[in-house]
């Protein structure tokens, strides 16, 4: 009777930590899509400061820190008036993350989608910092 006991405890204790393990991603992937959505909204404003504030202080991607992401959301500022982000999947590995995503840009001239990170990947990349997920880059020089 007291192994029975024991081994429907145990049970019970996997279940119960497995479901915090899939809470804790769900929660994840929803304040990933979260900031992908208010990147492209900001961008959407002309909001780059808004954009800005979702990027870790030790951004690095492909060479570039966030000064030089900074300049590129311009860039894109200056050449589409609309950005929307199809987030595909989200793949979590710890407190680091790849967010797969069809980004579309729109202008009254012009539409261009990018898949990302394959394209460029500026806003494919993140990390958990405190508690607060960051666009983070893919640490490359």
């Amino acid at each position: 009777m007291m192994k029975a006991s024991f081994a429907i405890i145990m049970l019970l204790s996997l279940f119960l930590l497995s479901c915090d393990l899939d809470n804790e991603e769900s929660l994840s992937q929803k304040e990933i899509r979260d900031i992908l959505y208010d990147v492209s909204m900001d961008f959407n404003l002309g909001n780059t400061f808004g954009i800005m504030d979702h990027v870790h202080q030790e951004y690095r991607h492909n060479g570039k820190i966030s000064y030089h992401l900074n300049e590129e959301i311009n860039r894109r500022r200056d050449r589409f008036q609309l950005l929307e982000i199809e987030v595909i999947f989200i793949d979590i590995n710890g407190d680091y993350a790849v967010a797969h995503t069809r980004d579309h840009y729109r202008s009254s001239i012009e539409n261009v989608t990018f898949n990302e990170p394959e394209d460029s990947g500026y806003f494919s990349y993140f990390f958990r910092s405190n508690g607060t997920w960051l666009i983070y880059g893919n640490q490359q020089w």
